[in-house]
């Protein structure tokens, strides 16, 4: 913030600011920078939407790891910072999604207290076990869809209310496929059909898997959607808390390399990442989607001065405009 304070007013001018714009008992409890940094947050927020830049969030795939995306964007919205555009990937897609069809993130986080796997697959049983390690045919994850239904009804893109798009790979070409038209469910579902875990999504005569797979974290389709300042909130992947111990776990375990690799790649694209560390957290452990919760909530606080006042440089051509 210093340098914020040295390049809009100069020190002279921001301290008399400060002092003229706030009282004179808050002058103690506030820092010439915090003042000063509040002050022009009102300011920026108080802006129209078509006279400020355009704020997309991207959020990345993770499994249950990406639940720490509710807990960013609870912080997020507390503070203001307005999303115009979102992407996401896999559970980023799934989170994404239903925010940005209007559900509030106390609704997210009711969601997380009674998620169980029956919630996505029909085939969550002994023989549904049986099948995945034996079998020919893995479970299928057509639940999902239905679960959308419950939570938002039949919606599709264009009904909501943040322009959103998420991300799947047809499995026949490797190609990546971006969804930001037609039914939100089917989408969302193949965004987040885990490969090797999940049968295919046929769907559009492709057969679709995981985004993660092509794009973990889907900043260039925020981008695309025309994004001037982008966030991305990141779940990375966790290798050292547990060794893979099933045929599952060591199918994931190579999703996540290769996902590690396209974080890196991915976050440079950015303007301001967050970084969610959820340790100890299997892809499929439903019953830790509040711990990944909290893990969001602690990031996106503990950087959320940084953020506002890199926004705010960003936007310093909006804010003075004359």
């Amino acid at each position: 913030m210093k340098r914020f304070l040295r390049l809009v007013l100069g020190p002279a001018a921001a301290l008399g600011l400060c002092f003229c714009t706030v009282p004179s008992e808050a002058i103690t409890i506030q820092t010439d920078d915090q003042i000063l940094r509040d002050f022009m947050w009102g300011r920026f927020t108080s802006l129209p939407k078509h006279e400020r830049p355009k704020i997309g969030l991207a959020l990345s795939a993770g499994g249950v790891r990406g639940f720490a995306h509710v807990g960013v964007l609870e912080v997020l919205d507390n503070a203001g910072v307005p999303i115009d555009m979102m992407a996401g990937t896999s559970m980023g897609s799934v989170v994404g999604s239903l925010y940005a069809a209007g559900l509030p993130t106390d609704k997210l986080w009711e969601i997380s207290t009674h998620m169980t796997m029956d919630k996505i697959t029909p085939d969550f049983n002994v023989m549904g076990l049986f099948r995945f390690l034996f079998a020919r045919q893995l479970p299928s994850s057509a639940n999902l869809v239905n679960f959308f239904h419950e939570q938002i009804g039949d919606m599709r893109f264009e009904d909501l209310k943040t322009p959103f798009t998420c991300a799947a790979m047809d499995i026949k070409t490797g190609e990546r496929v971006v969804f930001n038209s037609g039914p939100l469910a089917i989408a969302v579902r193949a965004s987040m059909n885990i490969p090797g875990v999940f049968e295919p999504v046929q769907y559009r005569h492709r057969a679709l898997v995981d985004g993660a797979v092509v794009d973990y974290l889907p900043v260039e389709s925020v981008k695309l959607m025309g994004a001037n300042y982008i966030i991305a909130s990141v779940t990375p992947p966790d290798f050292y808390s547990n060794t893979p111990q099933s045929i599952a776990a060591y199918l994931l375990r190579v999703g996540d390399v290769r996902g590690a690799a396209m974080i890196e790649e991915s976050a440079q694209k950015a303007n301001f990442v967050l970084t969610n560390r959820v340790l100890d957290t299997g892809t499929l452990e439903l019953d830790k989607l509040h711990k990944a919760g909290e893990v969001g909530i602690k990031e996106a606080n503990r950087h959320l001065g940084e953020l506002q006042e890199d926004i705010l440089l960003f936007a310093l051509p909006y804010v003075f405009k004359p």
